[in-house]
């Protein structure tokens, strides 16, 4: 008997299989297809992109994708990263005394 089941993808509503192997290995049901959980930022992470970014004086901005707008710093990058305006980039969010800065920023 085939104990496959078909689920919803939570983020982009596309139907997926999920195999009966699958099942006796997850600890959980997913909440994602396969291509979302690729696309889907790593656990305390965002994906945004670079709204401005001046190199000689070394900060930016980030419009994440729920449209909000985050300060970076060159430190927030990490090393060998160059981000240019419109690339996609990964980030985490720290709360400094300014507010809100990105940190860890890594282009996609």
């Amino acid at each position: 008997m085939n104990d496959d089941k078909i689920l919803t993808c939570r983020e982009c509503g596309t139907r997926f299989i999920w195999t009966a192997f699958q099942q006796r290995s997850a600890t959980g049901k997913p909440d994602y297809c396969p291509g979302c959980i690729q696309l889907l930022p790593g656990s305390g992470r965002q994906r945004g992109t670079i709204k401005f970014f001046n190199a000689r004086r070394g900060w930016g901005f980030i419009i994440g994708t729920g449209g909000g707008q985050v300060f970076f710093h060159r430190s927030g990058l990490q090393e060998g990263n160059k981000p240019g305006e419109g690339d996609l980039v990964e980030f985490a969010v720290e709360a400094t005394s300014r507010g809100p800065q990105a940190t860890g920023i890594i282009s996609l």
